[in-house]
């Protein structure tokens, strides 16, 4: 009888502790706004409340590279250039060919010291009024017509070019005398001792060769005007 109890009391015993845990249902947090829910809410874990954080997607502008346009390409001209230099050594010798002209036509004009022309010249007063007749001015006496334009040596000589000379008893170096060079060794000038204007060769005349100091050659296209 009291096994009978016993078992009774363990029958219900259990079914009050099985009705008792199935009634237990875990609570979960119902929000009022389901779009909120969490996996936190499912969890039956409170989330802490936070400012939901934004994410900014920075929207990549894509921009074409910079081509810089082709500037304007001048092209030079050779032949050109050419026609240019040809030019400008066409001016040059008929410039030389005025001045032998222009000295020749006074071959036989007396030599007179101080004189200036044109029915008599010294040395200086010859080249000078020679180069003036073809737009080139240069200085009165032969000391600084030494001077200007371009240095030249006795192997270097052209046509066109004043000659000088240091032509004292006892040489000094100084300039002393002028004449205009016409090739082929040959000068003219207004001499003092053949006392009128001539033409002498340094070959022939080695006085004038041994006396020789240098050449100016002002006859280049960059040298129309020199002055004192």
């Amino acid at each position: 009888m009291k096994r009978t109890k016993l078992i009774n009391i363990t029958l219900v015993g259990g079914i009050f502790l099985f009705t008792a845990c199935s009634n237990i249902e875990p609570k979960v947090e119902k929000s009022s706004n389901k779009s909120k829910i969490s996996i936190y809410n499912i969890m039956g874990i409170s989330e802490a409340d936070k400012e939901p954080i934004e994410v900014v997607v920075k929207e990549e502008i894509y921009e074409e590279p910079y081509i810089e346009e082709p500037q304007e390409i001048e092209y030079i001209s050779y032949k050109n250039e050419d026609l240019k230099l040809e030019e400008t050594l066409n001016n040059e010798n008929k410039i030389i060919n005025d001045i032998e002209w222009n000295a020749k036509r006074f071959l036989g004009t007396p030599y007179v010291w101080g004189a200036t022309g044109p029915s008599k010249f010294d040395c200086s007063g010859f080249t000078q009024w020679v180069y003036r007749d073809v737009g080139i001015t240069i200085p009165r006496v032969s000391k600084d017509q030494a001077r200007v334009g371009e240095y030249i040596s006795y192997n270097n000589l052209r046509r066109g070019d004043m000659v000088f000379f240091d032509t004292k008893k006892h040489r000094s170096g100084k300039v002393t005398h002028v004449g205009i060079y016409l090739g082929d060794g040959n000068f003219i000038h207004a001499s003092s001792a053949g006392k009128q204007v001539v033409i002498y060769n340094f070959n022939r005349k080695n006085f004038y060769k041994k006396r020789f100091l240098w050449g100016r050659r002002v006859t280049n296209s960059s040298i129309r005007y020199v002055s004192n």
